[in-house]
């Protein structure tokens, strides 16, 4: 099956087999876990004590609560990325194998706090650093393998690799991105 809170694709096999141990967790507890991982999910180091402590009943050991909140992180935020409506992501898990007030949880919590991890996930993504550049012009009159040239030549150094190309590409290269800059400005997030 495809499901839109995963772009049309099939949900993978892993996360199936987590809907078992997470229908083992009150709806309660299951929609407070699902608030700290939106609350943690631009966070890399996931502290697992918190989800420990939430869940304290001892039937879980730390392997599953790891796999638990793997599962729900991997729901949740490609739920976020494909920017999903509460009521398919509801249906959706249900068709899953959630139990409806489990999907239901799930889905109150994604509502309730999916704006602010929808912003934490736009400022991380898509992000790189500015490259350096440095450059040089050369002005080539003359080779003895072509004879006379008379053109000029750009050397860029961008992030440390090497790279000469004529003006005329250079100006090829320089329109191609500011049109490539302003397709990408004018998609809105």
């Amino acid at each position: 099956m495809r499901f839109r809170f995963r772009g049309g694709e099939d949900c993978p096999d892993w996360v199936l087999a987590e809907i078992s141990t997470i229908s083992k967790l009150s709806s309660i507890k299951l929609k407070l876990i699902c608030v700290q991982v939106l609350n943690h999910i631009e966070d890399e180091d996931i502290k697992y004590e918190v989800f420990t402590k939430l869940i304290d009943n001892g039937l879980f050991s730390l392997s599953d609560i790891k796999a638990l909140v793997a599962g729900l992180t991997f729901i949740l935020q490609s739920a976020l990325r494909n920017d999903v409506e509460s009521s398919s992501l509801d249906s959706e898990l249900q068709q899953l194998g959630f139990p409806k007030e489990h999907a239901g949880a799930l889905t109150k919590a994604y509502t309730d706090h999916s704006q602010k991890a929808r912003d934490l996930l736009r400022k991380t993504s898509l992000r790189h650093p500015s490259p350096s550049i440095q450059w040089t012009i050369d002005y080539v009159a003359h080779s003895s393998k072509y004879g006379a040239i008379d053109e000029s030549l750009v050397n860029l150094t961008i992030n440390g690799t090497p790279c000469t190309v004529t003006v005329a590409k250079l100006d090829v290269i320089i329109n191609e991105l500011k049109a490539a800059s302003k397709c990408i400005k004018s998609i809105k997030l």
